[in-house]
């Protein structure tokens, strides 16, 4: 079987694509390398598992994958909830919040704001009530000098009857705002004024006077007012408790954990049940699990040289330390620590029993640690090291790259900053050092789109990577969908002249609201993408990336999405795949003349830039300060090493000087645009 590598995009629900591609990719392609971030992690760590299971005797584990979007899409709550949905299960002290935000899911951004500005009523109810109680008291005078021979009991009872109608103006007339339509929210009012001025003047059995719309406007006025300060009361109640909620919670609404004083129980919250479906799929026992790294590469992972059997890595971000990592992590990372009561509260029991059982291992030597090294909190509680090697529990890992800001919980992890004198005291002292806490937050916060990982510079087998975007105006998504490239849901280049254009969606600015949300998400969007999106339109990468158009109603935070919005994005999901084997596999429909394409422009890319990058260090290394460098003034270097950098040195030379006498260079004919030879850091 032909081997293959994937990386998938991030993006919570849109997740439900990735089971049936990679299902359907498993029917011709081994996996080999497996990458994402965020939903893209849990995609890779499903196909890791499923992998593991296909060659350790659970061969139907792809089979078993295929059928997720089915069933992430079966209600499982007495309301007809998803089984997606059921899985994003808020803290105990979150639920009433949880539940007013979940109202701004599928909606435009002013329908969202009046959404949860009503959900917000609800959650306040009794607030509210007794609230629009008291502001009759002040439409009290109002209703007496409309009518003085009115009784205090009528008086009263339509004074309550005038608020209430002043609170619907609220909100009918704030909807007009915030779409866009002030001037409707003025003819509203005038509507009002004249409504009550009529109500009134009808229960009373009065003639309507000149100064009686005064009257009107002013108990609008007043009310509006009182109404302005019972929301604006509702909503500091409201953030209030959400914040303490969320400083509670790791600064999660969910914490991945099953909740355990609610009705909601039943269903499994997604780190545990993240934990048991990938043992499921590698057909592990609860006995045998959980499924760690050990089991994808064939061995602990101690020895370097040792091949891994599946290299399973996502993305996370160590925002505390303005870091991206991924994990495993490599060597030479400092090692982080964990509190088990803190993480207790994120993994399950079968998590929590097996790094139980490591706490007397080694945590390594990197950053000058000994395993005799005694670290703890700031708040004095012992932690313990993280496992660096093939122990680590491949849900954790997940679970460190899915931690979308706000929905889902950060991970609290533990590092030493050696920078400090009271580090390197306390150490020389053999005392307990006191660790920094690092928060650990979405993989996708630095890269959602991890393209970089798994690229050669001549690949042996294809590297495929899913890509999720909007739908484009001009290709709009067909109905019934198409496979190709002209049903708007799917596109593959055909060849190496496709896939150079990037397409953005307008920026939505037709109101002040929601030009302003769309601003400042663009901004954060940059930030997140800008390193990713900048390799798309380069030879060797765009012609292996599948892209996927979604509907604003489809995946990201739409976590109530209906059964039929599930099974469209996995069936795209499905059309993907199809697209990948007919045009790289050798028994494909184009008998791989993708792969042989993207042979010769990553060939034709490593000479335009290798060869140049080489001339340009022929006459650099024309200096004797690189040769005495070698000989003289690194000491590491053995005689044997210090003979073959000499000797490559000597050949980088030469290489430079190749084309030289004719004045000829490689990268005229290169595919454009060309990239450029640079070191970077490992990631």
């Amino acid at each position: 079987m032909e081997h293959c590598d994937l990386v998938m995009k991030g993006g919570i629900t849109s997740g439900v694509i990735y089971p049936k591609l990679i299902a359907r990719l498993a029917t011709r392609y081994e996996f080999k390398n497996i990458g994402g971030t965020s939903a893209g992690a849990i995609a890779a760590g499903a196909c890791a598992a499923a992998e593991y299971g296909r060659h350790n005797g659970h061969p139907q584990a792809f089979d078993e994958l295929a059928k997720l979007p089915e069933q992430l899409s079966e209600p499982t709550t007495p309301d007809g909830r998803s089984k997606l949905f059921s899985l994003f299960q808020p803290a105990d002290a979150l639920r009433p919040h949880f539940a007013v935000l979940v109202r701004a899911l599928n909606t435009q951004p002013p329908d969202a704001v009046l959404a949860v500005l009503i959900g917000l009523a609800g959650m306040y109810k009794g607030l509210l009530g007794i609230g629009l109680v008291l502001g009759s008291l002040l439409c009290w005078p109002f209703v007496a000098a409309f009518s003085p021979a009115t009784g205090s009991w009528q008086t009263s009872v339509l004074a309550l009857c005038m608020m209430l109608l002043v609170a619907g103006f609220v909100v009918a007339g704030f909807n007009r705002v915030l779409h866009g339509r002030p001037w409707q929210t003025v003819l509203l009012a005038a509507t009002l004024v004249v409504l009550i001025t009529l109500l009134l003047a009808g229960a009373t059995g009065q003639a309507v006077r000149w100064h009686q719309p005064a009257l009107a406007l002013g108990m609008v006025v007043v009310g509006l007012l009182f109404l302005t300060l019972l929301l604006t009361l509702a909503s500091v109640l409201f953030a209030r408790d959400l914040l303490a909620g969320l400083h509670g919670n790791f600064y999660g609404l969910c914490s991945g954990q099953t909740p355990t004083q609610t009705s909601e129980a039943t269903q499994q919250g997604l780190t545990d049940w993240l934990t048991a479906y990938f043992d499921g799929l590698a057909g592990l026992s609860p006995e045998d699990g959980p499924l760690t790294f050990a089991h994808l590469w064939g061995h602990d992972g101690n020895d370097p040289t040792c091949k891994r059997a599946i290299n399973l890595e996502v993305m996370t971000s160590a925002i505390s330390q303005q870091m991206v990592y991924g994990i495993p992590f490599r060597p030479g990372t400092p090692p982080f620590y964990y509190d088990p009561e803190e993480w207790a509260r994120l993994f399950p029991k079968s998590v929590m029993d097996h790094l139980a059982s490591l706490r007397q291992r080694d945590a390594g030597s990197d950053g000058g640690e000994t395993a005799s090294l005694q670290v703890e909190s700031p708040t004095g509680k012992p932690l313990f090291p993280l496992p660096r090697d093939g122990a680590l529990p491949v849900v954790v890992a997940i679970r460190m790259s899915l931690s979308f800001p706000v929905l889902l919980s950060a991970v609290p992890l533990h590092a030493i900053d050696w920078s400090l004198k009271e580090s390197k005291i306390r150490r020389q002292q053999r005392l307990p050092i006191p660790a920094k806490r690092v928060w650990f937050s979405d993989g996708g916060i630095g890269s959602n789109m991890p393209l970089h990982m798994f690229d050669a510079l001549l690949p042996g087998h294809p590297t495929f990577a899913v890509n999720l975007k909007p739908e484009h105006v001009d290709h709009p998504i067909a109905t019934p969908e198409q496979p190709d490239n002209n049903g708007g849901r799917i596109y593959l280049p055909n060849d190496n002249r496709g896939g150079r254009q990037r397409y953005w969606p307008d920026p939505e600015d037709k109101t002040p609201l929601g030009g302003l949300i769309g601003f400042v998400g663009s901004i954060v969007n940059t930030m997140q993408n800008w390193r990713d999106e900048i390799m798309f339109p380069y030879p060797g990468f765009r012609d292996r990336i599948i892209q996927i158009s979604q509907r604003t109603d489809e995946g990201g935070l739409n976590l109530d999405m209906p059964e039929a919005s599930i099974t469209a994005l996995g069936n795209a999901g499905e059309m993907a795949a199809d697209r990948l084997i007919d045009r790289f596999h050798p028994e494909g429909g184009q008998q791989g003349l993708g792969w042989d394409k993207h042979l010769e422009a990553r060939l034709a890319t490593f000479l335009g830039t290798m060869q140049p990058g080489s001339a340009a260090l022929a006459p650099v290394l024309d200096a004797t300060i690189w040769r005495v460098i070698v000989e003289e003034r690194l000491p590491r270097y053995s005689k044997a090493r210090r003979k073959l950098a000499t000797d490559f040195l000597e050949g980088v030379q030469a290489l430079g000087k190749l084309g030289q006498p004719r004045g000829i260079s490689l990268d005229k004919d290169a595919p454009r645009p060309l990239a450029q030879v640079r070191i970077a850091p490992r990631i």
